[in-house]
């Protein structure tokens, strides 16, 4: 649908005027720094009020936020995950594997499940292939990634869209959005790199349980989709990183935060919370870090947190390597 039609929709179901309407857009787009375009944020305004304006629309990637429903996509597969195959609590078999895709303007991950997995497996899906996933809904993972599930509804559709970036424009594109070094202080919702001080760690247990097959996030050993399975234990830490130009919240998850700390979640799980804690601030307060990944909004706090999906103590050497050759370059 086009900006207008949406407008044109909303008005006519919720009976406001034009002028509340294009007044909720703008508070939108301004709340995510202008990387939402008109018509993306008049369909979260449209959500707002509880209209489905999704169906039969396809979206732009980095206009889909978590919770939308019943929309379309289209993307070029760039990377497939191996197949995993997991034993049910009830003792079937199952399977999963993760479709990645790209349209140009963001990218997301696309988990398949038992009989889907064929799709794959067969080889009428492969890297490079351009899709249309019809009739999607987005969540947000406890990793606060994005994710398209396919539902009940839901299917993927092999199309020709010439006008979807090649595979090395895009493999570019994440390249350029992972590696951007920005100071804290000019941070917005997007992909970036940063170098900073850690100044806080916040204490918590530092671990928590996920479903084995799925990363859910488990209640009493039971997951949303798989039942009750055997818990696997992940790590999550969560601070703040100062830059001097400014400071921001920063979360590192499962194999990252391992790497960083120097422990696996099952040693840290033998270490009371006191331990840990002592242990987790040795390894990281006052140390200086160069992280990469991506700022969100919190939910809760209305604030801007960094996900961290790489992360290093700052090689000094490298860094005084880096700025002599820009010097040279002026």
């Amino acid at each position: 649908m086009k900006y207008e039609e949406i407008v044109e929709e909303i008005c006519r179901k919720v009976g406001i005027s034009r002028g509340e309407v294009e007044k909720k857009v703008m508070e939108r787009i301004s709340e995510l720094s202008g990387l939402v375009t008109k018509e993306g944020a008049a369909m979260l305004v449209a959500r707002e009020f509880g209209l489905n304006l999704f169906r039969k629309t396809d979206l732009k990637i980095k206009d889909i936020d978590f919770g939308m429903k019943n929309f379309n996509v289209r993307g070029r597969i760039f990377r497939i995950s191996r197949i995993v195959e997991f034993q049910k609590s009830n003792g079937e078999r199952g399977r999963v594997v993760n479709l990645f895709i790209s349209d140009g303007t963001g990218y997301l991950r696309i988990p398949l499940w038992n009989d889907q997995v064929d799709l794959v497996e067969s080889g009428n899906l492969k890297i490079g292939d351009t899709i249309q996933v019809v009739n999607a809904f987005a969540r947000e993972n406890i990793f606060g990634e994005l994710e398209i599930s396919l539902g009940k509804y839901g299917k993927i559709v092999k199309i020709t869209d010439k006008d979807l970036p090649s595979l090395e424009e895009i493999e570019e594109f994440i390249g350029k959005n992972k590696r951007n070094r920005v100071e804290i202080s000019e941070l917005n919702i997007g992909f970036y790199e940063i170098v900073g001080t850690v100044v806080h760690i916040f204490r918590s247990r530092f671990l928590f349980s996920v479903c084995p097959i799925c990363n859910s996030r488990l209640e009493e050993n039971i997951c949303p989709l798989h039942g009750e399975v055997e818990p696997q234990q992940q790590i999550v830490i969560s601070g703040i990183i100062d830059d001097g130009t400014g400071n921001i919240k920063f979360v590192l998850f499962r194999e990252i935060a391992e790497k960083i700390v120097g422990k696996k979640a099952n040693e840290l799980a033998k270490l009371s919370e006191d331990e840990r804690m002592e242990y987790i601030e040795e390894k990281l307060l006052g140390k200086d870090l160069v992280l990469r990944g991506k700022v969100k909004v919190n939910k809760l706090t209305k604030k801007l947190e960094f996900i961290v999906d790489e992360a290093e103590f700052l090689n000094y050497s490298e860094e005084s390597r880096k700025l002599e050759e820009e010097l040279k370059a002026w």
